[in-house]
């Protein structure tokens, strides 16, 4: 018999014990139940095999629509405008286009998004981080993962630091759509700051053109046309939110499983090494904890049936840590290899950053370990876990550097 936090309902629990027992917990789910309706109703995949099965299907098992849910909250908060403009603009995320329409875009952003000069960027912002830390005692990682995350972000397109409070504030909220214990209240919160973050963009492209500013921003509106400007407007509020909630989950992580696991001997400045241990790290601590799809059509998956717009929620972090592919999953190796973790998704919907996040940790890590080869947790200043589920992480993790 299961305890009560070894139960298949604790998964969506924010609770400290289940944060701080999480790989315990999803471990013992996807042993005895790892496909299996939830609470809600949910199609839950917990073990590599279905997880990477559904993630493959991008035919049967669609990217996820939001439009009912929204009809039916609007319903609730009597068709409150908002929250029909923000349903539309959800449309515009990459993360909810399917077919060729999500085919054709994510060919355009993908190869606008990387004509930047991502090394100099990074690079850029990695001495900055450091030097700021110059001097001090201890830090907050992830208070430093955010600011490393939007020095990112704003040299791309050039963004102001002092946007950084709104960006991360925006960042932060966005999110909250994917929760399943989503409120009205926090729904509306959602959709008042997408009308922030539209204002907010529809300035900086004002700015960028009476500076005569080489941005990216502008070249992609050039492109795209002034009838797909909410397109682009949606893109943009897709790309800041997940360069820096994910980013800053999946360094912050990083880095508290190196100091876990500060025995570990890496070399960080021999190229192959740093890359297979980076790899490994994603696996480990697999930043984006579940990610949904939606079912297309009335079937069957594995002997059970599913209607047409069922959810599915795919569980990433357990499928990452399954022993029927990871020799010693629960443990980080960082020579491990071959490393096929999914820590980035899987398919035709493979993270458009994952390319990026991987550089950049390919060049932080090696650099802040260097510079801080004693890192380790506050003695007196416990950490303190997010209530969210999907981006399951830290909501503060104090160190001391010295």
């Amino acid at each position: 018999m299961q305890t009560p936090l070894m139960s298949a309902t604790s998964i969506w629990s924010s609770k400290t014990d289940v944060n701080q027992n999480y790989s315990e917990l999803i471990a013992d789910v996807r042993k005895s139940d790892p496909l299996h309706f939830n609470m809600f109703g949910d199609l839950v995949a917990m073990d590599y095999s279905n997880v990477k099965k559904i993630l493959s299907d991008s035919e049967n098992f669609k990217n996820f629509d939001f439009t009912e849910r929204f009809k039916i909250v609007s319903a609730l908060s009597n068709n409150d405008p908002g929250l029909l403009e923000f349903g539309e603009s959800l449309r515009y995320w990459l993360l909810f286009m399917n077919g060729e329409r999500h085919a054709e875009h994510r060919r355009f952003v993908n190869q606008k998004f990387y004509q930047a000069d991502y090394e100099q960027i990074t690079l850029d912002a990695i001495h900055e981080i450091i030097a700021g830390l110059d001097g001090q005692e201890e830090t907050d990682l992830v208070e430093m993962a955010r600011q490393f995350s939007f020095l990112i972000i704003s040299k791309i397109i050039n963004l102001e630091k002092s946007d950084y409070d709104f960006i991360q504030k925006f960042s932060y909220v966005i999110t909250f759509i994917f929760e399943k214990t989503l409120s009205v209240t926090e729904l509306l919160e959602c959709a008042s700051m997408s009308r922030s973050f539209h204002s907010y963009i529809s300035d900086t492209f004002t700015r960028h053109e009476n500076e005569a500013t080489n941005s990216l921003l502008l070249e992609m509106r050039e492109i795209m046309g002034s009838p797909r400007a909410p397109q682009l407007i949606g893109t943009w509020e897709f790309l800041v939110n997940a360069a820096t909630e994910t980013t800053t989950l999946l360094l912050t992580k990083s880095i508290a499983a190196l100091i876990e696991n500060r025995d570990r001997v890496i070399n960080w400045h021999a190229h192959n090494e740093c890359a297979i241990a980076v790899e490994e790290l994603i696996r480990y601590v697999s930043p984006v904890n579940w990610i949904p799809r939606q079912v297309a059509n009335h079937m069957e998956f594995e002997g059970l049936k599913l209607r047409k717009g069922q959810t599915a929620l795919l569980g990433l972090a357990s499928a990452n840590r399954d022993p029927a592919v990871f020799q010693n999953p629960d443990t980080f190796i960082p020579t491990r290899k071959p490393n096929p973790h999914i820590g980035f998704g899987f398919g035709m919907h493979h993270c458009l950053g994952a390319r990026l996040s991987r550089f950049e940790l390919q060049k932080f890590l090696p650099r802040f370990i260097t510079a801080f080869p004693d890192i380790r947790l506050h003695p007196t200043k416990a950490p303190q876990w997010d209530s969210k589920i999907f981006f399951r992480g830290y909501k503060s993790l104090p160190v001391l550097l010295r």
